[in-house]
């Protein structure tokens, strides 16, 4: 199978940008799909980055951004529901279930209507159909919905809603899902959103679900990953959960933000009750920086069995090694980074 064109739908996001970088810097040509172009013109400074505006929710916006391509990699996924977000089309579905389940049908039936044998495609640590919130129930039904187009495109029977279209005769589709514990960055919305709450939140920082363990990775290392398997045969129908080097629970993890940040910050661990409360307030705040789904899936560890996959050949960094660039002083940073490095050789 050679690739040379691929289609990133969720491009424009902050996972999104880097991977749609990695793919240039690894020789392909790239379309990313926006739904506002305009917004997002910088990344035409890419040689062979294209920039198109669609709705890929809409069936004929998608056939006409994967049609002419090699390969399409679906990053697109909400962290909380809002109703404006809504596809006309679907509006008796939750926006969770619009986002998360019905686009892998239809990015799965447009690749076998255009003969588009390659999909990557996104989906989250610990998503399970059966899972405690519905976050993680939506992914994990999107994923297996990609996991199951792609076993079926070799075996009978088809099913019904692929019925007809030129993969279900050619049986060639080899979809891979990766399933990504917290993403860390520059710009990201987790160090960066709690940097901004530590700040602002005197002495006590309640924080509910403080137990949970996290395995945060870095967002080249996951945009590397997805380079990295575009033409490898061996990531054929695979999933692949992706982490750093590390296990934290989640407040050690907030005490080295207030650390960073230079601020003495007591980590409160809110009981059940309290933060169900504090979720039902913040959920209804600018943001939302914390809803009452949100902290379901709080209720599951964050991480993998192992950092990343060996056939992808990528030793990911620690957080300790790049957090430190954009949170707290950055006049700091490279003062401070062998230290942080030496930190990495141990757990919180």
């Amino acid at each position: 199978m050679s690739i040379e064109r691929v289609c990133v739908l969720g491009g424009s996001g902050f996972i999104g940008r880097h991977i749609v970088h990695r793919l240039h810097a690894h020789g392909y040509g790239v379309r990313v799909v926006t739904r506002d172009v305009a917004r997002n013109r910088d990344l035409r400074v890419l040689p062979g980055v294209e920039v198109t505006g669609g709705n890929p929710l809409r069936e004929s916006d998608l056939d006409g951004v994967v049609s002419d391509m090699d390969a399409v990699i679906n990053l697109v996924g909400i962290l909380t529901e809002k109703r404006s977000r809504r596809s006309r089309a679907l509006e008796e579905r939750s926006d969770f279930e619009a986002v998360h389940e019905e686009l892998p049908r239809l990015v799965v039936a447009a690749c076998y209507r255009h003969g588009i044998h390659r999909l990557l495609h996104m989906s989250a640590n610990g998503a399970d159909p059966q899972g405690p919130s519905r976050y993680l129930r939506t992914k994990g039904r999107g994923a297996e919905i990609v996991r199951a187009a792609g076993r079926r495109a070799h075996i009978d029977p088809v099913p019904e809603w692929l019925a007809g279209t030129i993969l279900s005769r050619e049986r060639d589709f080899n979809p891979t899902v990766f399933e990504p514990s917290i993403v860390f960055g520059e710009g990201d919305l987790f160090f960066t959103r709690f940097a901004r709450l530590v700040r602002w939140t005197p002495l006590v920082f309640p924080l509910p679900g403080g137990e949970t363990r996290m395995a945060p990775v870095w967002v080249e290392d996951v945009a590397e990953a997805f380079a990295r398997s575009l033409e490898e045969p061996s990531t054929y129908q695979a999933s692949y959960p992706l982490c750093g080097p590390h296990e934290y629970a989640f407040a050690d993890l907030i005490r080295l933000v207030a650390e960073l940040e230079e601020v003495r910050r007591k980590v409160w661990p809110v009981p059940s009750w309290l933060a169900t409360l504090q979720a039902l307030v913040l959920e209804r705040l600018p943001g939302a920086p914390l809803t009452r789904d949100q902290l379901a899936s709080l209720s599951v560890d964050n991480t993998c069995d192992r950092p990343f996959p060996s056939v992808l050949g990528i030793d990911p960094q620690p957080l300790e090694a790049v957090v430190p660039s954009y949170v707290g002083r950055s006049d700091r940073y490279h003062a401070d980074l062998y230290r942080y490095r030496e930190g990495a050789r141990r757990r919180f």
